[in-house]
Order: structure tokens, then C-alpha cells, then sequence
């Protein structure tokens, strides 16, 4: 017909053709298109423009300059709207999904708008590679390289199809001239909040259709909240929650290490002076002995307000990370320093105040989250890297970098090869390791498991077949007074983790010596107990519940976790016993190459 396809591969040629045009990275015209005199908007575009989708919104916050690229992506679909614009497609079809006479109908037509709006979606990722590299680039890549190597977009895509009605749903800046009842000025702010990542999504049309129209409103909430802290730890640090030290190498005990002993440190996300106060711990501050690889596992974009973290989320989800699965740490830390640039701008228009969120016990056991207004200075506004970057121009001897874990998911190949890389970096200093994520619980247990493995199996004077021996009385813990099948779940002893243990090559070593190594980390939380704990929950739960449901996705991805690290472990014994030298030694590689490991790991099941 000339209409859908055609129109689309207009859009295509257009963008190529403005793309050969100007060159690489380009957001802004050097010269107006003919006939078009309007202004010319920077990569610090502070409005969404035109029509948007929450799901479109979330790529532009992990592409470079987001704003603009869909601006560019709209010109283009203007221009050759002549019989067929695909944002008003879009939003024809939910529409017509909202007039349906009975579900099959709504179905046909949620279909419908999806797929163009998938369609929409590929074409601001097109531009985004288009923005990534020059025509006259000497060795260059393909677009199916370019999404390839970027797993958030497949996240952002599979979120996309499961939108259904909601997905379809446009969003807008509240505005409050039309007469929208809020009941104060903390609605008022966060409604008409226009930046780049901290921004208004509000959907207007929600309240029509009987929903709640603050869920997709966002906040900066406080990473601290009451409760944080492990009691039963035997160190505290102020502002550094949940803060352990244990030796690094698997098997050294810790109240008889070593002489030149390298050590591990979990914590939960610090404070700017709980950092100096940790630092200053671990005999790492100016006139310290020790030096220390501080690695930050976080994943969602932090933002440091007079001293301390907030973390962006949701208005009607505050407890709950907003994930992207396979963003890149560059690309978090860009968020950040964009982020900075929204809440600076807010500063500004509110002469000097923020608004911020934060979680407290309103009465025994009783918590809320309160909106809070802060007077702040520019300087009291820092990203995570700008915080590490002062205390190490104050002299702390620190070493800092992000390395990004989805929280309660296992983190991917790519992101243990990046720990494996810090890991080679510090062994060679001498220097010890610090992990941390919001709590210190979770994502940093894994990561000290991790580089304890690492370091255990590389220190080539460790003897590890007698390391790994297993002394009954002392791996026993955890099966002690327990019996029957409880007593083999507690000691890993599940389908998924047994046939790992098959598959492996060095699988029964691998798995014996991780076994030890979360033993050594269970400061905070025991990686095999915490599966088993999630296993009681599912099995209590009602089959085909949401409850149930989400209880097994977390579950599953706890041991999913678990036989990560056990295969990390077969990899790096594997890759020693070949005489490879750790810092060639490539794990995601390896990983695309046993596809029968990959296998084992998709099992959903804890059994």
C-alpha cells in the first residue's frame, strides 16, 4: 500500500542520509534542513519531545545524548508522514484497544501497537548506532554488533513486548494549568520534573482509564534507611553499612592470617565521609600502609546530596531498583553525570532547594516514605566517581571503579571478566579489595565471593587440593541439626547444581571450593542458605499465585547465581591447569563455547 513499510524505510534512508551529512556523534544540525527554519535543540535537552513511551524514555536514558536522537528520529518520520506517521499509528491502535468490544479484539490491537511501537523503538537505536560512528571510519561495525554487544537493549525490548495496554500508554509533563487536583507542592514538582533522566514521566490519560497517575513519576530517595545494618557484625564503621573484613585466599582463617596477607572488605554503599571513614579502616587513608580496589556494584544511577547516596526510583514503586539488565558502567555513570545536570537545574529553579525523598520509622516498626525539601549548594551535588575522585585527591590510597549487577540477579559473563580484570590489576599492586552495593548484602557477597576464588586459584603457591579439603566439623555449619533432604539443599546439593558438577570439567573441585568461599563470606548472607530460604517460601506459596511466581523468579535467580560462581571456578582451574595467563584468560568467550553449561544455568527450576 505504500503506507507502513515505506514509510519506515523513508525514515531509514533520511536518517542515513542526514548521518552522511553531518558525520559521527552529530546531535545538532550544522545547517538547517531546507525549509525548515526552526531552532536547533542541544544534547542538553531538557524536554521530551513530541509524543513518548515509558519504554522509549527508558532507551534514552542509556543511549548517548537520548533526547535528541528521537528528535532527530521524529523530523524524520515527519517529513515522510504524508500517508502514514508511525507515533499517531501507535497511538490509533491503543485507542482502538481502549474501544474494544471484547478481549480478543483489545488483544488484536495491544498486537498491533506494540509492534509499531517496536518499530519506533529500532529506529532510535538505529540513530543511536548511526550517532556512534562515522561514515569514513576505517574498521567499521555493523548495527547487529552494535545492539549485540549492548545487552540493555534486549532487556528494554523484552520489556516492550510484555507491556501490553500500559506499554501503549503515551506520557506527558503534568500540566497543571488544566486543572488536575494535587493535593500539594510535593505533587506539584515531581509531576512537572523535565530532565534528561530525572524527568515527569507522568501518564496523563491513566486517571480516564481508572489508574494510579503517579506510577511512573520519579524520586530521589535516600539509599539509607533504619534497619540497614547487620547487628550481628562484629565491626561498625559510620556511614559504611555493613562493613566485614575476611582474608582473601579461601582456607586462611581469620584470626590466623598470614604476615603479608591480602584481605576483602564488603560494605554497603558509603557515605562521602563513611568512604574516608572506611578507607581509614582498612589502613588506606593518606598516611596509610595499605592500598585497596574499591569496585562498586551497582547498576542503577546514585547521586550524592550533602554527603549522602540517593538513588532514582519510581513514586509508586520507592523500594523497588529501576533495572536495565547489561547497561554498561560507562553508561551508568553517564546517567549519573547527567543526573547531576537535572537536580543542579531543579536546584536552580527551586532558589536553592531540592526535593528528596527519604525513608523513616514513623513508629516502631513502622516505616514511610517522606518527601523532604533540602537547601542545597552546587558543591553539595557529586556523582559516585566525583566523590572517589576528591578522597583521592585528599591522598586516600583507593583505587575506584563501577562494575554493574542487576540487584537479586546473578551478574552476567561480561561482568565477572571485568571483576576478573580488577582482580589481575590488584594482585599485581598487592592490594587488597573492597566491594559494596546498596546494602552490602547481596550484590556484594557475590562479588567478594568471586574475587576470593579468583585470588585463591591464582596465587600459584596455594596448594589447592589441599585447600579445598573438606574438614567435616568446620563445613558443617549449616547442616548441623538439620537432616534428610533439608541438610542437601543446604549444601547446594540441587538438580541444576549437581548436573553443573557433571558437565564441568574441574566441576566437583569448582564446586567444593566456591562451597568454602561462601562460607568464608557469610558475613551478611549465605549464598546456599538464601537459595534454600527462597526454595521454603516457593514451596509455601500458592502454585500459579503472582507470589508464587515471583518468589520462583527470584529463587531461581539466586541459584542461577550460585552456579555462576560454581562455573567461574571450573573456568579459572581450567584455564590454570592450561597454563594460561589469567589476564588472557577470556570467560564470556569461553561461556559462548559450552553451550551444554548454558543449558544446565537456563533450568527454572529448584528442585
Amino acid at each position: 500500500l505504500g503506507r507502513g513499510r515505506s514509510s519506515t524505510t523513508a525514515v531509514i534512508v533520511l536518517l542515513i542520509q542526514r548521518w552522511l551529512r553531518t558525520g559521527r556523534g552529530s546531535t545538532t544540525e550544522q545547517k538547517p534542513s531546507r525549509g525548515d527554519s526552526r531552532p536547533r535543540t542541544s544534547y542538553l535537552s531538557t524536554a521530551v519531545p513530541k509524543t513518548s513511551w515509558q519504554i522509549i524514555n527508558s532507551c534514552l536514558r542509556v543511549i548517548r545524548h537520548g533526547l535528541d536522537v528521537k528528535r532527530i528520529v521524529d523530523e524524520a518520520i515527519d517529513a515522510t508522514a504524508t500517508h502514514f506517521n508511525l507515533r499517531d499509528v501507535i497511538e490509533d491502535f491503543r485507542h482502538q484497544a481502549e474501544e474494544a468490544k471484547d478481549q480478543k479484539e483489545m488483544n488484536s490491537m495491544i498486537e498491533r501497537g506494540v509492534y509499531h511501537l517496536r518499530r519506533y523503538y529500532h529506529l532510535l537505536v538505529f540513530q543511536a548506532y548511526l550517532n556512534d560512528r562515522g561514515p569514513d571510519e576505517e574498521n567499521p561495525y555493523s548495527f547487529e554488533s552494535f545492539v549485540k554487544h549492548r545487552p540493555v537493549f534486549k532487556t528494554l525490548e523484552k520489556e516492550l513486548k510484555e507491556g501490553g495496554l500500559k506499554g501503549l500508554t503515551p506520557i506527558d509533563r503534568m500540566d497543571l494549568a488544566e486543572g488536575m487536583a494535587l493535593p500539594d507542592e510535593v505533587s506539584q514538582v515531581v509531576a512537572n520534573r523535565s530532565g534528561v533522566i530525572l524527568s515527569a514521566q507522568t501518564v496523563g490519560d491513566l486517571q480516564e482509564l481508572g489508574k494510579d497517575s503517579n506510577d511512573l513519576r520519579q524520586i530521589l530517595k535516600s539509599d539509607f534507611f533504619s534497619g540497614l545494618q547487620k547487628q550481628s557484625l562484629p565491626e561498625r564503621v559510620d556511614g559504611a553499612a555493613n562493613y566485614r573484613k575476611v582474608p582473601l585466599i579461601v582456607g586462611v582463617r581469620p584470626e590466623r592470617p598470614a604476615q603479608n596477607e591480602l584481605y576483602l572488605y564488603g560494605t554497603g554503599m558509603p557515605s562521602a565521609s563513611g568512604l574516608r571513614n572506611a578507607l581509614q579502616k582498612m589502613d588506606a587513608g593518606p598516611s596509610g600502609s595499605r592500598k585497596v580496589t574499591w569496585t562498586s556494584l551497582r547498576e542503577e544511577p546514585v547521586l550524592y546530596v550533602k554527603n549522602r547516596p540517593h538513588v532514582l526510583r519510581l513514586l509508586d514503586k520507592p523500594l523497588t531498583n529501576v533495572e536495565t539488565t547489561g547497561v554498561t558502567a560507562a553508561v551508568v555513570e553517564r546517567m549519573e553525570s547527567q543526573l547531576k545536570r537535572d537536580v543542579l537545574r531543579e536546584i536552580q529553579a527551586g532558589h536553592g532547594r531540592v526535593l528528596l525523598h527519604d525513608e523513616v520509622e514513623t513508629k516502631p516498626g513502622s516505616y514511610e516514605i517522606i518527601p523532604i525539601w533540602e537547601t542545597v549548594e552546587d558543591r553539595d551535588v557529586m556523582t559516585p566517581r566525583e566523590m572517589y575522585d576528591g578522597a583521592i585527591e585528599e591522598k586516600y590510597q583507593v583505587d575506584y571503579a563501577r562494575v554493574a549487577i542487576t540487584d537479586e540477579q546473578a551478574p552476567l559473563p561480561a561482568t565477572l571478566q571485568n571483576i576478573v580484570g580488577r582482580m589481575v590489576e590488584g594482585l599485581k599492586e598487592g592490594r587488597d579489595f573492597v566491594f559494596n552495593c546498596q546494602m552490602g548484602r547481596g550484590r556484594t557477597t557475590t562479588g567478594m565471593i568471586a574475587a576470593s576464588l579468583i585470588a585463591t586459584i591464582t596465587i600459584e603457591e596455594t596448594n589447592l587440593e589441599s585447600e579445598v579439603e573438606i574438614d567435616e566439623e568446620e563445613d558443617g555449619d549449616l547442616e548441623q541439626g538439620v537432616a534428610g533432604e533439608a541438610a542437601q539443599y543446604l549444601n547446594g546439593e540441587y538438580k541444576t547444581i549437581l548436573q553443573l558438577v557433571t558437565v564441568l570439567s574441574q566441576g566437583k573441585q569448582a564446586k567444593r571450593l566456591t562451597d568454602r568461599a561462601i562460607n568464608q563470606m557469610e558475613g551478611v548472607q549465605n549464598l546456599r542458605k538464601a537459595v534454600y530460604d527462597f526454595k521454603i517460601k516457593v514451596d509455601a506459596a500458592e502454585p500459579g499465585s503472582a507470589k508464587h511466581k515471583s518468589l520462583q523468579h527470584q529463587g531461581v535467580n539466586y541459584l542461577y547465581r550460585y552456579g555462576a560462581l560454581i562455573v567461574l571456578a571450573s573456568f579459572l582451574l581450567e584455564t590454570k591447569e592450561q597454563g594460561i595467563p589469567l589476564e588472557r584468560a577470556d570467560f564470556p568467550l569461553w561461556m559462548q563455547q559450552h553451550r551444554e553449561i548454558r543449558s544446565v544455568l537456563s533450568r527454572k527450576t529448584l528442585d
